[in-house]
């Protein structure tokens, strides 16, 4: 329904879907968007300009064509978290439930509007790196995987929290793979900071990077709210679900299992920084509610097979307390929606 009323909707009033437009028409037409200063104006990588100005260049510029891209980046992304949770789990029940809960956070952080964003995009090339990583264990797979966390990071700057958290989860899971993804990470970053530079305009660094930077300010309260009413009301149940996971026997971030704990630690931190720059407190949830539909499914299966082990547990009992968790955890969001 939102992506219905997206694709039908007004033009572009909001001031990033405006500079998105913007920037798409000025590379269809072959001019650099960081030709000149951008005072004051919100940060914004150059990926998704990119990828619409291809649309921008074929049937003009229309308020629809970021809002498309955005759109279909969040419907593909809620197709592979759907058949994550289901290999992980081996219960398609979860992995359909995790597609619903995906979509209906992103749902919350949108807003009846749902206004195009880069943070689809960047949550993509994200979700398909850990893929690479989790599926591909060679040097191959490394490199590829850093190639897509690259392009998460000029797609939207949190890109850069989950290209860290990946090189951690293989620090401590496979430190054959960590140099190699570190290299290539390092090599394809120093290589775009280089091209784009030259490529898109002297001011694309203080447009981007420097504008993150000048744009934080501590809001404590905002970091509050943040916890205490996104993270533990709205997407409380498999937070809570996550956390108790770190009692298991077994380490949750440790074997290859645990790089969504580590993309849980870089969505937490993604998040707070997005209640730190100015940005809407919905926003913060994009990443958290793409990361918990993976995590907290998984996370609640493994504490209730591991209590189904103990004597008087049984394995429908445990499955039943997820069922729970999950019905507990769609209550929530809804009631957390507008009217």
């Amino acid at each position: 329904m939102l992506a219905g009323r997206a694709l039908a909707g007004s033009p572009a009033t909001d001031p990033a879907e405006a500079s998105i437009l913007d920037f798409a028409a000025r590379f269809a037409q072959g001019h650099s968007p960081y030709a000149e200063p951008h005072d004051g104006a919100a940060p914004l990588m150059p990926a998704l300009p990119m990828v619409v100005s291809w649309l921008v260049w074929l049937l003009d510029a229309r308020a629809w064509e970021p809002r498309l891209v955005s759109l279909l980046a969040t419907f593909v992304t809620a197709i592979v978290v759907g058949f994550i949770v289901r290999d992980e789990t081996r219960s398609a029940t979860l992995g359909a439930a995790a597609v619903g809960l995906l979509l209906m956070g992103q749902g919350l952080a949108t807003g009846g509007a749902a206004f195009a964003r880069s943070e689809p995009l960047m949550l993509l090339f994200v979700i398909l790196g850990c893929q690479v990583l989790r599926y591909l264990p060679s040097i191959l797979g490394a490199l590829l995987a850093a190639l897509l966390f690259g392009a998460a990071c000029f797609t939207h700057p949190a890109g850069l929290w989950f290209a860290l958290a990946a090189l951690l989860h293989l620090g401590v899971h496979d430190h054959r793979r960590f140099f190699a993804y570190g290299l290539g990470l390092t090599a394809l970053f120093c290589a775009a900071e280089f091209g784009l530079s030259r490529a898109v305009g002297p001011w694309f660094n203080d447009a981007t990077w420097d504008a993150c930077l000048r744009s934080f300010h501590f809001e404590p309260v905002g970091l509050l709210r943040y916890v205490g009413t996104q993270l533990l009301g709205t997407l409380g149940v498999f937070t809570l679900a996550t956390v108790l996971s770190f009692a298991l026997p077994v380490r949750p971030w440790r074997g290859a299992v645990g790089i969504w704990t580590w993309m849980a630690f870089a969505a937490l931190t993604a998040g707070i920084v997005a209640t730190q720059d100015g940005s809407a407190p919905a926003e913060a949830m994009r990443a958290p509610a793409m990361i918990l539909a993976i995590a907290g499914p998984v996370s609640a299966q493994r504490i209730t097979q591991h209590l189904s082990n103990w004597p008087g547990g049984s394995r429908m009992g445990g499955q039943a307390v997820v069922l729970t968790a999950l019905a507990l955890q769609f209550v929530t969001l809804f009631a957390s929606g507008s009217p």
